[in-house]
């Protein structure tokens, strides 16, 4: 039996892999063509590679880049800190209750309708900057810190913040209750452990461990974001997707070799990273087996 399940796994994962391969590779070979002008109508006599001395001659896609990645790493460490401390302190509540029905409304929240509710909300006239007001904290609504389309991108890590955490805290509670985690800690704490040094030394590395593959998959999703940095978002640089999609989908026919060879090297460069995380992360697991 355990054989069989374990050939069965293995099959699944090489289709998994088959499918998102040939897609992938698709993606890459049809947004090559048109960033060389091949796939155009009437197509090229010969490849145009303008888009692609573009792309390594100025830095806009490598601080577009840079800017999305700095801004992924933040939001999902606070994401990661205020979803544990949430679970460390309501614990059994997050299981079922009204606690538990709240966070799972976030998850309920598409991009474009999280994009407008950060609108209302967070804006020059919107609700927190009336509030503020109201409670006298700022002279005038108009005084009320840029979250809306500011240079540092602080309304999209808020609005991205506030539709994660509540995922993150919702797994570290289904991962507790599969681990056992609190007959864990009280073992830990029968042995002699401090309580705050059974969080750190039990429950911690195990959440952690556990919520590693879909801790990966929000960083991507976080990295590629498009709807709310589009609506909300005033970066400067834009991030990645939104400087990609700007550039293929402008009125100037000019740039869209400069957009699809962002978007190759883009492709390039996340399908890379996946294949390392994911060889680091079996890796891991094999050693810990």
């Amino acid at each position: 039996m355990r054989a069989s399940s374990l050939s069965e796994g293995r099959a699944w994962r090489l289709l998994l892999a088959i499918v998102v391969g040939g897609n992938l590779a698709l993606a890459l070979a049809l947004a090559g063509a048109q960033s060389l002008g091949l796939a155009s109508w009437p197509p090229a006599t010969h490849p145009d590679t303008g888009g692609w001395r573009l792309l390594f001659s100025t830095g806009e896609f490598w601080r577009s880049l840079a800017f999305s990645a700095a801004l992924t790493a933040v939001t999902l460490a606070l994401a990661l800190v205020l979803a544990l401390l949430l679970y460390r302190a309501l614990g059994a509540a997050l299981e079922r209750g009204v606690v538990a029905r709240l966070l799972c409304l976030p998850l309920a929240v598409p991009g474009v309708a999280a994009g407008l509710i950060a609108f209302i909300m967070l804006g020059d006239s919107g609700v927190l900057s009336r509030l503020a007001h109201v409670f006298g904290w700022v002279k005038s609504p108009s005084d009320f810190p840029p979250l809306v389309y500011d240079a540092d991108g602080r309304g999209i890590l808020l609005t991205h913040l506030a539709l994660v955490t509540p995922f993150f805290t919702l797994l570290f509670a289904r991962l507790a209750a599969q681990l056992r985690l609190p007959a864990l800690l009280e073992q830990a704490r029968a042995l002699g452990a401090a309580p705050g040094v059974a969080w750190r030394r039990v429950a911690l590395p195990l959440l952690l461990r556990q919520s590693r593959p879909v801790i990966l998959v929000y960083a991507l999703a976080l990295f590629g974001a498009y709807e709310v940095p589009l609506m909300i978002g005033g970066a400067r640089p834009p991030l990645v997707s939104v400087a990609i999609a700007q550039a293929v989908s402008g009125y100037d026919l000019a740039t869209r070799p400069y957009g699809y060879a962002m978007a190759c090297l883009y492709l390039a460069l996340v399908a890379t990273g996946c294949g390392a995380a994911t060889l680091v992360a079996s890796r891991g697991d094999t050693h810990a087996r």
